[in-house]
Formats: structure tokens, sequence, C-alpha cells
């Protein structure tokens, strides 16, 4: 079960977070469960981006958290203590 406030890697090869964090597995501290469809932020627009380039799912549950201080959204699924 995801947790608010806890710290979780995110799993994969992902080539955004490659080339944002020098990384494809950062770290993310959870803030909330939200739908990205919902939310009209960038990191909205930045995740239906890379669910279209990477295959990162666009159903189940997503959650919003910063990775160094900037938000980002994640897939249930790409997340791993």
């Amino acid at each position: 079960m995801i947790k608010p406030g806890e710290s979780y890697t995110i799993k994969g090869e992902s080539k955004y977070f490659q080339a944002k964090y020098g990384t494809p597995n950062p770290q993310i501290i959870i803030e909330e469960k939200l739908d990205f469809r919902k939310e009209y932020k960038p990191p909205s627009f930045l995740y239906l981006g890379r669910a279209l380039a990477e295959g990162v799912p666009m159903d189940g549950d997503t959650y919003y958290g910063h990775i160094g201080g900037l938000g980002e959204f994640v897939h249930e699924t790409e997340l791993q203590q």
C-alpha cells in the first residue's frame, strides 16, 4: 500500500527520469493519491507524455509527489520501497 509522506524508488528504465534527474530510478516522496486526468498542472501533462512515450499505464492509481523539489505524477506500478 502506497502511503503519503513515505519515500519510494521509481522502478524501470525511464528515459524521462534519466534525462531530468540523472538516474532512471530516482527517489520520490509521495504527497497524495491524485488522478492526473483531473489536475491541470504541468506534472499532469508531463505524465501524459511519459505514458505515451514510455508505455506507463494511464489507468489505475496515480500518485503525486516530489523528486528533488519538483512535482511528478507516477503510476502505482512504478513504485517500490
